[in-house]
């Protein structure tokens, strides 16, 4: 497949932005300002989630998994957003979300409150493009763990039988919590599980850029054009604790460091530099732009107001 320069491209600076954009609300988080703690890194994971939305469009309807939501700029979010909403603060008078990560003009409706109970919610939504007969796709991401709940199931079994423009996705980053996904699956590629729905399922590298955009784009067009539900796994790993002050105690002394060896950034890097689209000075030259446009987006997030669930009760209740 012919990706367009201008593509890897926006991928290579959107991946960079998504590392240096974790790196700053760790920082936020551990100064004690963000108003919250357990920050759930996503360090290491950023590729495939890139990858997806960049096979989107604006109006496409997309779900990850609460600890890849920092990665939503690459969705039409502003950086000044995506930090507000990582540290609760209201950027709805400025024209950003209402509700964290909630905002229908790109495609996001946020999360419950409990783990695994969105797959139905966006069901829904692809229900909601067979009947407007858009050419639109719903992406819903689960992780390995969340992807066990039972609400998937169901929402998959009825995309099968309606026969949706929905793209199921496992984020598998090798762990829900402490529990090893060796421990909650019996089978070793969960993509075989799309056969008991009746669609295709496949597996790839989620470190890999350019095999997740390929992979995603087949099944993203297949669904745009009626083909119907399918399930893509990602094979990732979650380099960092599950929060920050996760003692990590369940981890194999090494397991990481291993992983590590596999990490995106420098991967991608040598590929784009091996196919003459990247040179060290553009490498250098992203860098120091990106950096800049994070500072300045946490300082504008940092002055936005302390989010308020009465006013966002209080705005549901006008607009009904």
């Amino acid at each position: 497949m012919a990706i367009p320069k201008e593509k890897l491209l926006e991928m290579y600076r959107n991946l960079i932005t998504a590392r240096l954009l974790g790196d700053k609300l760790a920082e936020i988080f551990t100064t004690g300002v963000a108003g919250r703690t357990g920050l759930h890194r996503g360090t290491g994971e950023e590729a495939f989630p890139i990858a997806i939305q960049a096979n989107l469009r604006k109006d496409d309807y997309l779900k990850l998994t609460f600890r890849m939501d920092f990665t939503l700029f690459a969705k039409g979010l502003l950086l000044r957003d995506v930090i507000g909403a990582e540290i609760f603060r209201d950027s709805s008078q400025f024209g950003g979300p209402r509700y964290r990560f909630f905002d229908p003009d790109n495609g996001l409706l946020a999360h419950t409150g409990a783990g695994g109970e969105e797959p139905p919610i966006y069901l829904g939504a692809a229900v909601a493009i067979m009947y407007k007969k858009t050419d639109q796709v719903c992406v819903c991401v689960m992780g390995d763990g969340f992807a066990n709940r039972g609400p998937m199931h169901e929402a998959m079994v009825m995309s099968a039988a309606w026969n949706l423009p929905i793209v199921w996705v496992i984020h598998n980053n090798q762990y829900a919590m402490g529990t090893s996904v060796k421990k909650s699956y019996k089978i070793d590629d969960l993509a075989d599980r799309a056969k008991a729905y009746g669609f295709p399922g496949e597996t790839v590298d989620g470190n890999d850029v350019i095999a997740s955009y390929e992979v995603m784009k087949k099944y993203i067009d297949r669904a745009r054009n009626g083909g119907g539900p399918s399930l893509v796994v990602g094979e990732t790993y979650r380099l960092m604790a599950h929060f920050m002050g996760d003692p990590q105690i369940y981890r194999p002394k090494g397991e990481a460091e291993e992983w590590w060896k596999k990490d995106s950034i420098p991967r991608y890097q040598k590929t784009l530099m091996d196919m003459g689209i990247l040179t060290v000075e553009d490498i250098d030259k992203f860098q120091r732009e990106i950096e800049a446009e994070i500072e300045e987006a946490a300082t504008a997030a940092l002055a936005l107001p302390q989010a308020s669930y009465e006013n966002h009760l209080k705005t549901a209740i006008d607009e009904i």
